[in-house]
């Protein structure tokens, strides 16, 4: 059988943009290095796009029925294709392989998470007006998002695996009800959408492509299980009730990561041409502003430090807490008035009084936050 000209080329460029779109939002569009912009621009259209495609697809099908223009078996192939691009296009990653739990994550009590954890497990840590929640690296790396009421506020906890990078963000950024979803990554770094408001979010950067909306960021700490348990006895943990294919992408994360976190990056996304550190050096990035600072992991030791610096204008303080393995930045003002800080402790309380958390990147690698932010100055300088 002959297949008219029209048909083979509709086929042919629905099958192609199909085949683009998906791979846009997998990860095999990062393999390829694919342009940050073609990734927000599909999503930004992926509704017509889809629609487009499935009309497309179904007038073939309807003209092969009615001619026989082309055997059924390719006919089937074609039908098949188009499924699974559709498929991969808008339900895979937020719905079928990294399901978020913005308002389904449950959590369980320090008690409980003790017999689950080591004493060293790498724990992300948000604390609202006195109320603290725990989120064990593991356990968040396949949702990537955890949301709960937290001290009164609805709060929302994101975590990048190829960044190894915590961040918490109010759980409605507008004026309507919000529902976060994991959409895809770029430049090895996080991306998520707010399904409800048509919003879509960088999280290292926590800015909003499409409306500009920058949803209101929490600080975070991060710390071994060990320090969290002594310093928030009552906090709640999560505790995510991981299926089989939960299980298998949580061995593949882990196996895949362990080059990355080492410095040769998964994804080819990277500038990598700021060598002022390791590659695959962690570091507690702060950002005020629109000035952006690295503090690399090895410059504490096993000893307490209390420093004080400057960022955009703003006083800081910050203090390597050694018997808890953990860093704290605060706000050395009040006001606008600088304050004399000669001590803290892990919650922020001093002799000049309780201080603000500066928002933290705790753990970042090196080579993510230095593409994201190249103008980033190394403190200590030298």
């Amino acid at each position: 059988m002959r297949i008219p000209l029209p048909n083979a080329i509709f086929a042919l460029l629905s099958l192609a943009v199909g085949i683009l779109s998906a791979i846009l939002l997998t990860e095999v569009g990062q393999i390829l290095n694919l342009p940050r912009d073609w990734v927000f621009n599909f999503y930004r259209y992926r509704h017509g796009i889809s629609l487009a495609l499935a009309v497309v697809t179904a007038g073939l099908l309807v003209q092969h029925f009615r001619g026989r223009s082309t055997s059924n078996w390719l006919a089937g192939c074609f039908a098949a294709a188009m499924l699974a691009c559709l498929f991969f296009m808008n339900l895979f990653a937020p719905y079928v392989w990294l399901r978020a739990q913005h308002h389904t994550a449950e959590f369980i009590s320090v008690a409980e998470a003790d017999s689950l954890l080591a004493a060293e497990e790498d724990v992300l840590v948000l604390e609202v007006n006195g109320d603290a929640r725990a989120y064990p690296r593991d356990w968040i790396m396949v949702p990537h998002i955890a949301g709960d009421t937290i001290g009164g506020e609805e709060v929302v906890m994101t975590y990048c695996a190829l960044s190894n990078l915590p961040q918490a963000f109010t759980s409605q950024p507008g004026q309507r009800p919000s529902e976060f979803r994991v959409i895809a990554q770029v430049n090895n770094n996080l991306i998520f959408s707010d399904t409800e408001n048509g919003e879509l979010y960088q999280q290292i950067t926590g800015q909003g492509e499409f409306h500009g909306t920058r949803p209101k960021p929490y600080p975070v700490q991060r710390m071994p299980w060990s320090a969290f348990k002594e310093m928030y006895p009552d906090g709640q943990v999560f505790h995510p009730q991981p299926k089989l294919m939960d299980r298998l992408t949580i061995s593949l994360f882990n196996n895949a990561l362990v080059d990355h976190y080492l410095g040769d990056p998964l994804f080819p996304t990277l500038s990598m041409d700021d060598d002022r550190l390791p590659d695959g050096e962690p570091i507690w990035g702060i950002r005020v502003g629109e000035q952006s600072l690295a503090i690399p992991q090895s410059h504490f030791g096993d000893a307490d430090r209390l420093e004080h610096l400057t960022l955009d204008d703003r006083p800081l303080v910050i203090a390597w807490f050694a018997d808890h393995q953990t860093l704290g930045a605060f706000y050395a003002d009040r006001d606008r008035q600088a304050l004399v800080v000669t001590e803290v402790d892990p919650y922020g309380n001093s002799n000049a009084g309780k201080l603000e958390r500066v928002q933290l990147f705790p753990g970042v690698l090196w080579m993510v936050w230095s593409h994201w932010f190249p103008d980033t100055e190394i403190w200590p300088a030298g």
